[in-house]
């Protein structure tokens, strides 16, 4: 049961929690009035935030944000990033078909959805549980499709190299959930849509020359744009953003063309390589979690390039991993493009 101490400060993922707990109890309460974000003005967004970040600063960090006027002044910052946030959340919502159907949903036992349960070859039966963010819904052609939302403090993005070294699941086991019991759930089988992160940031617009207020707001809207994967459907693209015919969204992370294809930048994916995916994805968890009952506790951090996994790891004292020592070697990723790591996972490749 080793933990790290517990310092009197307020660090990044102090932040990231405020950031996550406002918004999701945002949407909570918006939700129980029959409301989402799309309802919502400027005005009400910047209240909102200020009446929900008072509310949950005194729960961060046994009330850090009172104990000093550079803590209160950090509070009254976070609670602008917040406010910018949810405006832009009702932008994005009033130029999409896809609504909010559900926020912190909880699959496990005594959860909204059941785990995922996997039966090991060593005889241990796993479950995997978690919580997802937000889930979003909308109808079309194929029927209902969802999509999922994870708020996150920094810029992140779905790397399927990642995916393929076992190294980022938690989006598409998300994905994967949904999917498994959305029958169940919502009464009628669901087709996935994409994968999305929101950076909850107060972006600065740069320019060489004076902006109106209208263009400073456009830009600062482009910033927000989310990032991920969704299914390569021109359509679904649409619904996601509904001012979208040709050229760049401002909302989601294609392209598309005149002739309505997508851009070859567009972060899309087939939906059979999406299904491919899922299925690779439960793979990697089962080999995951093999390893770990039947004690695999090899020291052997990961490398690729300049990303090392020691770098922000707590546990360097218990460890005491080091390269110069013959028996002590980084795990090496080599180098993989997005097209042949689904090569790859098309021919079963788990390597």
């Amino acid at each position: 049961s080793l933990e790290e101490r517990e310092l009197y400060k307020l660090e990044a993922p102090d932040i990231g929690i405020l950031f996550h707990s406002a918004l999701s109890t945002m949407a909570e309460n918006l939700r129980k009035k029959g409301r989402d974000f799309a309802d919502l003005s400027k005005e009400e967004c910047f209240q909102l935030a200020k009446e929900i970040v008072a509310q949950l600063a005194p729960q961060i960090q046994r009330e850090i944000f009172r104990s000093s006027h550079r803590y209160r002044y950090i509070a009254k910052k976070l609670e602008e990033v917040v406010a910018r946030a949810a405006y832009v959340l009702a932008e994005q919502g009033r130029r999409s078909q896809f609504t909010p159907i559900g926020h912190e949903i909880a699959f496990g036992r005594g959860g909204t959805l059941p785990p995922l349960t996997f039966q090991l070859s060593n005889g241990v039966e796993m479950e995997l549980v978690g919580r997802i963010d937000r889930v979003d819904k909308a109808e079309s052609e194929k029927g209902i499709l969802l999509r999922v939302i994870d708020y996150k403090s920094s810029g992140k993005n779905v790397d399927l190299v990642d995916v393929y070294y076992g190294l980022s699941l938690q989006m598409l086991i998300y994905l994967d959930v949904l999917i498994t019991y959305s029958e169940q759930w919502l009464g009628e089988k669901a087709t996935p849509a994409g994968i999305l992160y929101f950076h909850v940031h107060n972006p600065i617009v740069k320019a060489n020359k004076p902006l109106s207020l209208e263009k400073i707001e456009e830009e600062i809207f482009k910033k927000f744009k989310m990032r991920g994967l969704i299914q390569a459907d021109p359509q679904i693209a649409k619904l996601m953003d509904t001012s979208l015919e040709t050229g760049y969204s401002n909302i989601i992370p294609v392209a598309l063309s005149k002739s309505g294809s997508f851009y070859k930048n567009s972060s899309v994916i087939q939906e059979d390589d999406f299904n491919e995916i899922r299925s690779f994805t439960r793979k990697k968890i089962v080999e995951i979690g093999e390893a770990m009952t039947t004690g695999n506790i090899d020291i052997a951090p990961i490398r690729d390039k300049q990303k090392i996994a020691c770098k922000f790891c707590p546990y360097k004292p218990v460890c005491q991993f080091d390269p110069s020592l013959d028996t002590n070697d980084y795990h090496r990723l080599s180098s993989l493009s997005k097209d042949e790591v689904i090569e790859k996972i098309r021919e079963g490749d788990g390597n």
